[in-house]
């Protein structure tokens, strides 16, 4: 799938104020529309494939989303960032910032699209006379549709919920709560597990899984604070045999080295950029399956300013532990053109294999979801659970890596992490999510979970320098989502959230 260009034109995203009604009510007999597009079940997987390009693109996991996550977490610093995205590093964000609205619109495009598709139930016996690709089609927009919903209640709270394609200013809703937003996600992906397939045939890597979905489950139920219900849906990606770790850690970040045993969803980059990369204002390509901007490396050497890894998260690593320099290089290390002269950072870059490491575009897959995760994941409810023991088996599971061994690296309990209590053992859980998964978003979540436990205190406390209760537990509206939607305060939550 990787390779493989997929052409496809899409209805546009719900448009825009416009100055006259009796322009709104006008169409264009020869546009496309989706009662008129859809009439097969290949030109439905169409359909589904533009709402992952949109995921992928340069809104969302191409640029603006790595941002908007690991800059609300404790694992950077930057010296000299400007623009929209050091007020994000600063906590000085508004609601006029492009990043902040840029993530929200490319959800919402995401779960346009995805809601196409849902929506369109249409006779399918021409060239899938089972039924068999509409089915998973729809699965694989449900999960779309859910890991938008979910990332949006995550990181905004209550937000519209919006089920059916939006054609006019009818179609607005106002926020729905968060746990609703949470409750509509988790429907989703539990139709969306029955339904997809537990792999695919090489060209189709890169669609939603049977085990996406349910590591998906577990991830918004711990966000919930449901540790039992998030367990039974990671156990099921656990026992179903078909993931395992990399031998080589750094072999999760690679390009010759994805969709490996341990990758359970990743994000899609061709190394071959179309004219559909940047999808600008609207999104309004949508033309190609694969082709994104990729992600970029976080050591900008350039008038953007310089991300480098925060000493918490340099610290943080044990003597021994060679996930350090899977994670970051400092100076005296060595890469493919040289000798490092100043600290960088290294996840899913180019430069272990390219003589310039500056700020360049990568088309290494995303890795969204890694097994690792999923044990790790699992710890945390075991131990929530009181079963030490397994909690501990899966610690030690992530820590048993092939290369972790070769550097003699300790198991738990150690004389760092006793591990003799129940929150000893949450504290090595949570030095293990920093270490393992830094710079792949996860972080910032990680903190609102265990602020909204009262866990903090296992951290030294609240990690975020400029943290008020008040204000940065949740992002803003976005000013445009404000004057666009006229119903987005009538439900009962207020259009904007505390502080902004």
């Amino acid at each position: 799938m990787k390779k493989n260009s997929l052409i496809f034109g899409l209805i546009l995203a719900v448009s825009l104020l416009s100055s006259c009604e009796n322009q709104l009510d006008k169409v264009n007999p020869n546009a496309v529309t989706s009662e008129s597009y859809f009439k097969t079940a290949a030109e439905l997987e169409k359909g589904v494939n533009a709402a992952y390009t949109t995921l992928n693109g340069s809104y969302l996991v191409g640029d603006c989303y790595i941002w908007l996550h690991d800059l609300r977490s404790d694992d950077f610093v930057g010296t000299t960032l400007a623009d929209d995205r050091g007020e994000i590093l600063r906590g000085t964000l508004g609601v006029n910032n492009s990043y902040v609205e840029r993530v929200w619109k490319g959800f919402y495009i995401v779960i346009h699209r995805a809601n196409v598709v849902i929506n369109n139930t249409i006779n399918t016996d021409g060239d899938d006379p089972n039924g068999q690709l509409r089915n998973r089609v729809v699965a694989e927009a449900k999960f779309l549709r859910a890991f938008a919903y979910f990332e949006l209640a995550s990181l905004w709270g209550g937000v519209p919920l919006i089920t059916k394609p939006i054609s006019d200013f009818s179609g607005f809703v106002p926020r729905s709560t968060q746990q609703v937003v949470y409750e509509a996600a988790i429907k989703d992906l539990q139709e969306a597990a029955e339904a997809l397939p537990a792999t695919y045939e090489a060209s189709n890597n890169g669609r939603a899984t049977k085990g996406a979905a349910n590591a998906l489950l577990g991830r918004i139920y711990m966000q919930m604070g449901n540790y039992s219900s998030a367990k039974t849906y990671l156990e099921k990606v656990r026992t179903s045999g078909l993931y395992s770790l990399m031998e080589n850690n750094n072999d999760n970040f690679k390009e010759e080295t994805e969709f490996n045993k341990e990758s359970i969803f990743e994000c899609v980059f061709s190394p071959y950029p179309s004219a559909a990369e940047d999808e600008g204002d609207d999104y309004a390509q949508g033309l190609y399956r694969e082709s994104t901007n990729g992600t970029r490396q976080y050591d900008m050497n350039t008038g953007n300013g310089i991300v480098l890894p925060a000493s918490t998260l340099k610290s943080a690593f044990e003597t021994g532990d060679i996930r350090k320099k899977v994670a970051m290089y400092e100076i005296g290390d060595t890469w493919a053109g040289g000798t490092m002269n100043q600290e960088s950072w290294k996840k899913y870059t180019l430069s272990y294999k390219n003589s310039n490491p500056g700020n360049v575009a990568s088309a290494i897959n995303r890795r969204m979801i890694r097994y690792a995760e999923v044990l790790l994941m699992l710890a945390e409810c075991e131990n929530d659970a009181d079963n030490t023991e397994n909690a501990l088996a899966r610690l030690n599971e992530v820590r048993s890596r092939e290369d972790l061994k070769t550097a003699k690296f300790s198991l738990l309990p150690t004389a760092q992490f006793p591990c003799k209590t129940k929150d000893e053992v949450l504290q090595a859980i949570m030095h293990e999510r920093k270490v393992e998964l830094a710079g792949e978003q996860v972080r910032n979540r990680d903190i609102m979970r265990w602020r909204a436990a009262g866990k903090l205190a296992l951290l030294g406390g609240e990690p975020i320098s400029y943290f008020q209760a008040n204000k940065h537990g949740l992002l803003p509206i976005p000013q445009s989502e404000i004057d666009r939607n006229i119903k987005l305060g009538d439900g009962g939550v207020p259009a904007q959230n505390p502080g902004y």
